[in-house]
């Protein structure tokens, strides 16, 4: 969602805010859906941050999980929570734009890591790091903020601990600002670059993936109707997005 320093300047907020109901509710319940069974699964966890969801996977089983971020203060904050706690994660400093192959990986994971891309072309950098880390038949899973959703709606996130803002009309390389309100009452923004659903189905396609698709995030289910009702409405709104792509081979 931004540069270097703007992550590293707000490594540790950045870091509470995986705890805003929002991102468990649909981000961290749709994720693990989408990536199925994780059990000897050699995965790779782009624009992993401070480390959160690379030891989720590493707790649901995968063999291997190896995290890149390009900002050092959200790698040492990773390797500050490996040291504390042991799980075999490994993490690293790059800039996936330039991501070197690392191995053949089952699964390359990306939350957030499509929004970081300022241009087309950056996002198709991106897409070919994902593609030359993929071994044949595996998946690249992402969340991404949702191209697709409709900026009406982006004033009426805020009871969920989100407000996203974008010059009107939105087009092509417009900027939006993202404010996530953490539960300990600090709130923070980032801001990136809005690219067209298009120019993502386009990313996806140079770099040489077979397939690709757009998947809707759902809600963790809830007992209580009024509860579900609360998060069903903000799912309808559609402020985030799962993306698929496939590379060549059987499915594992």
């Amino acid at each position: 969602m931004g540069h270097t320093a703007e992550y590293d300047s707000l490594a540790e907020e950045y870091q509470q805010s995986k705890l805003i109901p929002f991102r468990l509710e649909l981000e961290h319940y749709s994720l693990f859906e989408q990536l199925g069974e994780l059990r000897g699964k050699r995965v790779l966890d782009l624009a992993c941050g401070e480390g959160f969801y690379s030891r989720q996977m590493k707790r649901r089983g995968a063999a291997t999980v190896h995290g890149v971020d390009v900002s050092p203060a959200m790698i040492e904050l990773a390797q500050e929570s490996e040291r504390h706690e042991p799980l075999g994660c490994t993490y690293a400093v790059g800039d996936v734009a330039g991501l070197e192959r690392l191995g053949d990986f089952d699964r390359v994971v990306g939350c957030y890591l499509l929004n970081q891309a300022r241009t087309r072309e950056q996002l198709l950098d991106f897409c070919r790091a994902i593609h030359r880390n993929l071994a044949p038949g595996g998946r690249f899973v992402g969340v991404a903020d949702n191209p697709r959703g409709d900026p009406k709606h982006y004033a009426h996130y805020r009871p969920y601990g989100l407000t996203k803002q974008v010059s009107s009309p939105r087009t092509e390389g417009s900027l939006i600002t993202l404010t996530f309100f953490n539960p300990d009452g600090t709130s923070f923004q980032l801001t990136q670059t809005y690219l067209s659903p298009e120019s993502y189905e386009w990313a996806f396609r140079e770099a040489g993936f077979s397939s690709f698709q757009w998947v809707p995030v759902r809600a963790r289910p809830h007992q209580d109707p009024e509860t579900a009702g609360f998060w069903r409405r903000f799912v309808e709104m559609e402020p985030l997005v799962l993306v698929e792509a496939r590379s060549d081979g059987e499915g594992v």
